[in-house]
């Protein structure tokens, strides 16, 4: 790839000097680029839209620079400074697109690098937690006005739990692989907690939990950290950003960061959900957001935990079945392990489950 002949499709002013692999991300090709302009070293990111996870390249662009703008033009009426670092700032193309699409029809994104920051890929202590939670929780605060109907899905049925479910009862019936035979437990799992599947259909049916634009996919590497601080700067990683509900956000943030060990872990016996790094969750991402969810959205946060790392158990052992068709593995029980993992995360949250709507409640506030 000629990054330079690339990079040259946005407006960037200065001269090309280079362009690096950049992080560790397993859907996007990005790159870190570098321009020397006016005798200063200004560095951007520039990354391929994965085509193949993203069918409509334009909807995910679309739903970033939207919700990017919006945000910005909260700061400036804040009257806040170091605006650059606390939003993304998207460049644009020299035909005033926000996006390039080159000669194989792959399409390409630039932003500003984020100077002075960085990420981290777990959560090790509560104050990341809570730093974490701080910044999700002020990005949907930041959000919480937009107008749904200006965005589309950018994965159609992405946290759709019913549709995860039948997938798997659709590929437990054709067995492609033979592996049904090994899942015997993880199989008990599935039917045990399908009540959750039920519950979650009849919440959205009942309209008591109002879908919003929301982030849907919080990890902690999707928050960028000061240097100095370590304070939360700004939440990247738009690409999923659509319409869907706060419990979703919010029990992934459980789901990626109460756990003691990586999803990928295969001593089980490590995984519980940490009681401390959930309070720092709470307390950072309800703090921002004081009077501006509603009565069911707190009372159904926990549930939204639940109903999140079962999804994800879910589609860990669907993929299993299928022969390891869509997440990468590095050995042939990886999804297996992953799902084991996440169903011993959900024991945890279920054992915990008054525990953690008696902390909900001490930080919420209607």
């Amino acid at each position: 790839m000629d990054f330079k002949e690339l990079t040259s499709r946005f407006v960037i002013y200065g001269n090309y000097l280079n362009s690096i692999p950049f992080g560790n991300g397993h859907i996007n090709d990005t790159f870190l680029v570098t321009y020397n302009q006016a005798g200063v070293n200004t560095r951007y990111i520039i990354r391929k839209i994965n085509k193949n996870v993203f069918k409509q390249p334009k909807i995910v662009v679309n739903n970033s620079v939207k919700v990017s703008l919006h945000i910005k033009n909260k700061l400036l009426n804040y009257d806040e400074g170091d605006i650059s670092r606390k939003t993304m700032t998207f460049i644009k193309t020299h035909d005033n697109k926000y996006y390039y699409k080159d000669g194989d029809g792959d399409y390409w994104c630039m932003v500003l690098f984020f100077e002075g920051a960085y990420t981290i890929d777990y959560v090790k202590t509560k104050e990341q937690a809570f730093k974490s939670a701080k910044a999700f929780g002020k990005f949907q605060k930041q959000i919480i006005d937009v107008d749904i109907k200006g965005y589309k899905e950018t994965i159609p049925g992405f946290h759709k739990l019913p549709e995860r479910l039948l997938a798997f009862d659709k590929t437990m019936d054709i067995n492609p692989v033979g592996r049904l035979k090994f899942i015997d437990p993880e199989l008990n799992m599935v039917n045990r907690n399908r009540d959750i599947s039920e519950e979650f259909s009849e919440l959205m049916k009942s309209g008591a939990v109002p879908v919003r634009i929301t982030h849907n996919d919080t990890k902690i590497n999707n928050v960028m950290l000061d240097n100095e601080t370590d304070e939360g700067l700004c939440v990247i990683d738009l690409d999923t950003v659509m319409p869907g509900i706060v419990l979703n956000d919010f029990g992934d943030m459980v789901r990626t960061s109460t756990s003691p060990v990586a999803e990928d872990d295969e001593d089980i016996s490590k995984v519980k959900t940490r009681l401390d790094v959930f309070e720092a969750l709470a307390k950072g991402y309800l703090g921002q957001l004081a009077g501006l969810l509603t009565k069911t959205e707190l009372d159904k946060l926990v549930f939204g935990a639940k109903l999140i790392i079962y999804e994800q158990a879910v589609r860990f052992i669907t993929d299993y079945l299928a022969g390891d068709v869509y997440y990468s593995t590095s050995h042939k029980n990886h999804n297996l392990v992953r799902a084991q993992n996440q169903f011993a995360l959900l024991e945890s949250v279920l054992e915990n489950e008054k525990e953690m709507e008696k902390i909900v409640k001490k930080y919420s506030k209607i």
